[in-house]
């Protein structure tokens, strides 16, 4: 049997941890980016200024939502899929996003605590 050397470990580690600040500091600027986006794209205007507050007590609390939810939610309102509640006034709201608007959008709401 073959016995791995101290060096070849601490690389491993090495390149770990690269890889996995790496894809924090992409999370980081992608819910950076996400902010922008929200405010811009007039998510504020009925969610509030962070997911937390809605303008009216139907529409959800998007804040520490799950990522990948949110971006299927989106989705389904872009094609008209999703029809319950307040649905048809996500339908517009919906169609100006592109995937990756609605992934980094997404990705700032689940951040958000």
């Amino acid at each position: 049997m073959k016995t791995i050397s101290t060096k070849a470990l601490l690389a491993v580690g090495v390149l770990a941890g690269l890889v996995l600040f790496s894809a924090a500091v992409a999370l980081a600027q992608s819910a950076k980016a996400g902010k922008d986006l929200y405010v811009a794209k007039g998510c504020v205007s009925c969610h509030g200024p962070d997911g937390k507050m809605p303008l009216q007590p139907l529409y959800p609390k998007l804040a520490g939502q799950n990522a990948p939810y949110l971006v299927q939610q989106l989705k389904a309102f872009k094609t008209q899929q999703r029809k319950s509640g307040q649905s048809v006034l996500m339908f517009g709201m919906a169609a100006q996003l592109s995937d990756s608007e609605m992934e980094q959008i997404s990705a700032y709401l689940a951040q958000v605590r």
